[in-house]
């Protein structure tokens, strides 16, 4: 149901029927009421003079999981798309439903919700599947989203609206990345979320047709939305602070003195972190000596062959393996020459909005969603191709092409501004609530 914003100036209460409910509206109100009724359709009825009725806010439920303990990409997509939607939305009512807290990373935790019997605070993942749904009703909430490809039962049968997040469908795309037993129950809860939500919102035009190649759900049945990075990387930009080194680095970092690359992911395959060592060999062999600031955990084989492999070309190369807050991430792209994130496939990509939000040149990989995300802004290699890879850092770090670069990506990052994904957000949960 759209909800229409209508100006008092005739001392009007308006009714608009609108899919069997009517929406009440007094003067500049912008919350609203859902009104059984049909007899009434463009009904106007005089109201008396400053007349103000407080009409109840919409009260939309996350999963909220991954926003209160996941310090990576999901967690990143949940606290970003919620905050933007408590600053922008204030009207509405916002709960959380986790089955603990103990990440430490939400900076606001209003309206969080925890499992209320034993058995929910016992067996978590069938607190989060099933039993979650009586106290959502028992809460009066009206659209449950679930952030991360799953539904819980019974929404439907409890009269609550379904959303549900798709970022990506990977673990079909490449199933040898992951385990069998994982690939069964994601592809088990992913399909049963798409096919019984009410809107399904795929992260990017890549994921939306994954979703029909894959689990066959018409193109038609799903919104794109894509992803608003943390505004600190607006706020601590080269556009509002000029000067790089303007802002100290946190103490326990070292930074190269000379222009470095920054590399910004887990340490896992599909980040194809290794092409990217084996470009800058390549730039090394050439004579360029570019050292590589690379952020990012992991204690896989994997990311212990990075670091080895490092080691034996000679390479500069600056491990960050932790967990770095926004601002001190924001602070880190400000040092930087460029981004590059050579990863193989995403959902979406969210480091290449980062760094061309702080305001440096970025190359990434062409064959997914990136294009998407970076447009015309940003440079691109294929994936499995250090060569072209090495040509096209030796771009990036061209002063010359930053300068090129840097309205396309002023341009480009307007499209993901946090007013537009969370604009985009309150039309869809109007439209089923």
């Amino acid at each position: 149901m759209k909800i229409n914003r209508l100006l008092n100036r005739k001392n009007a209460c308006k009714l608009t029927k609108s899919a069997g409910f009517e929406n009440f509206f007094i003067g500049n109100n912008k919350r609203f009421a859902r009104i059984r009724h049909s007899g009434f359709n463009q009904k106007t009825f005089p109201c008396a003079q400053g007349l103000a009725v407080p009409l109840p806010a919409v009260i939309i439920a996350f999963d909220a999981k991954r926003y209160f303990n996941n310090a990576t990409g999901l967690g990143f997509y949940s606290r970003t798309l919620v905050d933007g939607l408590r600053r922008l939305y204030p009207e509405h009512q916002y709960l959380l439903y986790t089955p603990y807290n103990r990440g430490n990373l939400a900076t606001n935790t209003d309206g969080i919700r925890f499992p209320d019997s034993w058995i929910g605070r016992t067996f978590h993942p069938l607190w989060r599947s099933k039993g979650i749904t009586r106290q959502l009703k028992r809460d009066g909430v009206q659209v449950f989203h679930g952030l991360s490809h799953e539904l819980p039962q019974g929404l439907r049968r409890a009269g609550i609206r379904a959303v549900v997040s798709v970022h990506d469908l990977i673990f079909m795309r490449y199933p040898e990345l992951y385990p069998a037993i994982d690939r069964y129950f994601y592809e088990k809860k992913y399909r049963k979320a798409a096919k019984e939500a009410d809107v399904v919102v795929a992260i990017s035009e890549q994921t939306r047709a994954d979703l029909h190649t894959y689990f066959q759900i018409p193109p038609e049945r799903v919104r794109v939305i894509g992803q608003a990075c943390d505004s600190v990387f607006e706020r601590l930009s080269l556009r509002h602070l000029p000067a790089p080194r303007a802002l100290p680095v946190p103490a326990g970092i070292s930074l190269p003195e000379q222009p470095f690359l920054m590399a910004v992911g887990s340490l896992t395959p599909r980040k194809n972190l290794h092409r990217l060592l084996q470009a800058l060999e390549l730039l090394q062999q050439r004579g360029y000596d570019i050292p590589l600031v690379a952020v990012g955990s992991g204690k896989s084989d994997y990311a212990g062959s990075l670091v080895e492999q490092a080691r034996k070309a000679g390479l500069h190369v600056t491990w960050i393996s932790r967990h770095l807050p926004s601002e001190v991430l924001a602070v880190l792209y400000r040092r930087a020459a460029g981004l590059v994130y050579p990863s193989i496939f995403e959902g979406f990509g969210i480091p290449v909005l980062e760094a061309m939000t702080v305001g440096i040149p970025v190359l990434t990989t062409r064959g997914g969603c990136f294009e998407e995300v970076g447009g015309a802004a940003a440079l691109y290699a294929s994936p499995d191709d250090p060569e072209e890879m090495a040509d096209q850092i030796l771009k990036l770090m061209d002063p010359a092409r930053r300068l090129e670069l840097s309205p396309l990506m002023n341009e480009q990052i307007q499209k993901f501004s946090p007013e537009k994904i969370c604009a985009a957000w309150m039309k869809t949960y109007e439209a089923v609530s």
